[in-house]
């Protein structure tokens, strides 16, 4: 007589190594990738040395102010930053010709999103330039499900020079009401108000002659040398 337990064993190993083989699939054979953070030498080679305070970068005497709206969320945001930004801190903002403030400007569909807050939260000890920057330079590593804390956690772990404990007590996970969301929502008002496109955007400012520029449509390095010249 057949051994009428057999077929159901059969189906039940059959079902388990289905189960095995989706999970392989979904997560690799040795489970989540890790998010590893790169590129924390050329960011304190780039920044370290320059005085910051709060949002800003640069001298605050320095003769050109250059307010940088900007999404660390944003993949093009990120090349721009590489090719547009990190030149002009290179070339001016070392040298003391200007000087820049961060400003979030969210792309995308939430209007205060968790990069932002946690930029403001590094912000608050003066280390906010030197995180939106790490953020940016390891947007692949962003889990496929989007930003989440583990990000801005392994983000914050190597931005030189931060206090990790006190930033996970001024970021609190974006809860409402801490000092780094307010920042983050008024940068957002700002640009609101000003009625900025949705792309990155610089607002190039001589305080002393009152004169300024805005340039949109994601200028170029040139296009923000000339108006550094005109202004100047």
């Amino acid at each position: 007589m057949p051994n009428r337990w057999l077929p159901i064993t059969v189906l039940s190993l059959l079902a388990i190594g289905l189960a095995y083989a989706i999970v392989s699939l979904s997560v690799g054979e040795k489970g989540p990738h890790p998010i590893q953070i790169e590129g924390t030498g050329d960011v304190q080679e780039l920044i370290g040395g320059i005085h910051q305070l709060d949002d800003r970068l640069g001298d605050e005497d320095a003769p050109i102010t250059i307010t940088v709206f900007q999404d660390v969320q944003c993949p093009r945001c990120a090349d721009f930053q590489a090719d547009v930004i990190d030149p002009v801190i290179e070339q001016y903002v070392r040298t003391g010709e200007v000087q820049m403030e961060w400003k979030n400007f969210p792309l995308g569909l939430k209007p205060v999103t968790l990069g932002a807050i946690a930029v403001e939260a590094a912000a608050e000890q003066d280390h906010g330039w030197q995180y939106a920057e790490l953020f940016m330079r390891n947007l692949d590593e962003v889990p496929e499900q989007g930003v989440n804390q583990e990000y801005l956690d392994q983000v914050a772990s190597v931005t030189p020079k931060l206090d990790t404990a006190a930033w996970e007590e001024a970021n609190a996970s974006g809860a409402e009401g801490t000092d780094a969301v307010e920042s983050a929502q008024a940068d957002v008002d700002l640009a609101t108000e000003l009625r900025l496109p949705a792309d990155p955007v610089l607002v190039i400012e001589n305080p002393a002659t009152g004169a300024s520029e805005t340039l949109e449509d994601v200028p170029s390095l040139e296009d923000v040398e000339a108006a550094i010249d005109r202004l100047g």
